[in-house]
């Protein structure tokens, strides 16, 4: 991996961390979901700064080219993110469907 390559990654992990940041600050994002960004962040500068550790694990896996091995890397954490996200929606719509049960059986009540 040249150089530059190395930087612009490494610009972009950056860049993705602040954004990150900055919906937390702005409570846009909760911090225990922001937590799955940063550990792919980290993930991704480790294997960015120490690219050799790339080869054994694409060795183990019989995966020819590293780059593959990152796509593959990117697109697991990206199936973590999706099944999280849909656990947190489908958590909450339970949460919803509870809170308009109980809503409807207070109005019940008022009315008698």
């Amino acid at each position: 991996m040249s150089n530059n390559l190395k930087i612009l990654s490494l610009v972009f992990i950056i860049l993705i961390s602040v954004v990150i940041t900055l919906f937390v600050k702005k409570n846009k994002i909760s911090i225990k979901y922001s937590i799955i960004w940063y550990f792919i962040c980290l993930i991704l500068a480790i294997l960015t700064l120490f690219p050799n550790l790339l080869g054994p694990i694409t060795n183990f896996f019989g995966i020819q080219v590293a780059s593959n091995m990152i796509f593959a890397i990117m697109i697991g954490g990206l199936f973590i993110i999706t099944i999280s996200l849909t656990i947190i929606v489908s958590i909450q719509k339970e949460q919803i469907k509870n809170l308009i049960q109980e809503i409807s059986i207070i109005k019940q009540k008022i009315k008698k």
